[in-house]
């Protein structure tokens, strides 16, 4: 993809319509397209009401919407199997839907199979589930989920803490979310 624009997006799409199987793409193709549109919110005002912000804003949505039927024109190939050109990028999300089915498979086989430890272990997984949040407003000690003591915080304190206390304290506005699931500490 050698200059980034709309209608290059545009033919990529219909490129990969066309075809059966994934259509080759140059390696940067979504870095320069990331790029492009960087280059377009820079160069937007949001409220802008002038033809230059108006014309970026709706070229930043057509970028949206032919990048995610790209994407998904391309993941639904990729899936079928065979001999693949996805990208690194594209193939990442291919494994992360596999583990999905997995993870879903293998919770239908513990229903049918009766194996009810599985769902023992899926929820002490999931209480021992450690989040980073960044704090919002002051709070004292807290006792965790899986029983450690957290705090006294500030705000802006940044905290590894249980999930599950971290969704109440997000849910009630004390913090928000920085990163998702990690191994227990």
């Amino acid at each position: 993809m050698d200059e980034p624009t709309v209608d290059r997006l545009r033919r990529l799409v219909e490129s990969e319509e066309s075809a059966e199987a994934l259509v080759p793409l140059p390696p940067e193709t979504y870095v320069k397209l990331a790029s492009y549109a960087q280059k377009l919110r820079i160069s937007a005002d949001p409220n802008g009401e002038d033809i230059s912000a108006r014309l970026c804003r709706k070229q930043l949505w057509l970028i949206e919407a032919m990048t995610r039927r790209l994407l998904h024109l391309r993941l639904a190939k990729a899936e079928r199997g065979g001999p693949t050109n996805a990208l690194p990028e594209e193939e990442a999300i291919v494994d992360s839907r596999l583990e999905l089915a997995k993870s879903e498979e293998r919770f239908v086989r513990a229903v049918v199979d009766g194996q009810s430890s599985f769902f023992t272990l899926a929820q002490r997984r999931q209480v021992q589930r450690i989040v980073t949040v960044r704090l919002l407003k002051p709070m004292g000690e807290i006792m965790g989920a899986d029983l450690r003591r957290y705090g006294p915080f500030q705000v802006h304190d940044v905290a590894r803490i249980p999930a599950g206390n971290a969704e109440l304290m997000i849910q009630s506005g004390q913090a928000a979310l920085v990163s998702g699931p990690g191994p227990q500490e």
